[in-house]
Order: structure tokens, then C-alpha cells, then sequence
């Protein structure tokens, strides 16, 4: 059996410290965590995706698929680490022409998905919850995101 490298090492312990932090300040924050009005503060951790790469994307779809454990819907909030590894996917891609437009796409997409699942769950108006969400999903994504990406990047990163 081959021997892992230290550097397949270090990407795997990211990836679970990631999410676990994601997954530990959802279910810390559910009151804001979840529904048609929240600002998730484990968001905030999308903007170190940029400087870490794929574990950070892997870490955070994995922390959401956890914290959404606690999730009042049940189930099909499981769901909701698939569109936003698709997500995270874009704002590495995004990430050398803006890591502002990536974040931006992340919280549209995001968005989106929460506002259909709290159409078809709880029957809520789809465009006034993506209203709400969008402002929400924006506040923790892109403000307190973009804030700890440039804070980290001035640090040196991870």
C-alpha cells in the first residue's frame, strides 16, 4: 500500500477542519443558520476557498451537508451541499479574474436553491424569500467573505 504524501496529508486535514468549523458555527447559529430571513455565519468561511482550492470547497460542501443536519426541514436540506459545491466549483474559477464576482455568483446560486427548497417545503413566495436571502446569503458571503479572504491573504494564507 503506498504511503500518503504530506501534501495529500495536509489537503485532507483542511478539508475536515474546514468542516467542522462550517458545520460547528451553523449548528452554533442555527436561530440565524436557517430559514426565508438568515445570515449564516459559517459563510463567512467561503472566503478562504480562493486561497485554499479544492479542500476548502470540499470542506465547506461537506460542513453544510453536516450543519444542514440540524436543519428544521428535515432531509431535504441534505441536498444543499450538491449546488453548493457546483457553487464553489465557479468561485474557483472566478477566482483569478475576481474573487468578489466568485463570491457573488456563490450567494446568486445559493440563493436560488435555499428560495426553491423554501417554496417547495414551506410553500413560501419564491422571489420575496430570494429577495431576503440574497441580502442575508450576501451579508455573510461576500461581506464577512471577502473580509476574512483579504485579511488571510495579508497573513499569508493558510
Amino acid at each position: 500500500m503506498q504511503k500518503p504524501t504530506p501534501s495529500k496529508t495536509r489537503a485532507v486535514i483542511k478539508t475536515a477542519i474546514i468542516a467542522a468549523s462550517y458545520a460547528a458555527l451553523t449548528i452554533s447559529f442555527a436561530p440565524i443558520s436557517f430559514g426565508a430571513v438568515q445570515i449564516r455565519v459559517a459563510n463567512a468561511l467561503i472566503g478562504i476557498v480562493p486561497l485554499v482550492g479544492m479542500p476548502g470547497a470540499l470542506g465547506i460542501s461537506l460542513g453544510v451537508f453536516i450543519g444542514n443536519l440540524a436543519s428544521p426541514l428535515g432531509p431535504i436540506d441534505l441536498l444543499s451541499a450538491l449546488p453548493t459545491f457546483v457553487a464553489l466549483l465557479i468561485l474557483l474559477k472566478l477566482k483569478g479574474i475576481s474573487v468578489i464576482s466568485g463570491l457573488a455568483c456563490y450567494t446568486l446560486i445559493i440563493s436560488a436553491w435555499v428560495g426553491a427548497i423554501l417554496q417547495y417545503a414551506l410553500g413560501l413566495p419564491f422571489l420575496a424569500t430570494f429577495a431576503y436571502l440574497l441580502i442575508g446569503i450576501g451579508i455573510a458571503t461576500i461581506g464577512l467573505g471577502y473580509l476574512l479572504y483579504t485579511a488571510m491573504k495579508r497573513i499569508g494564507g493558510i
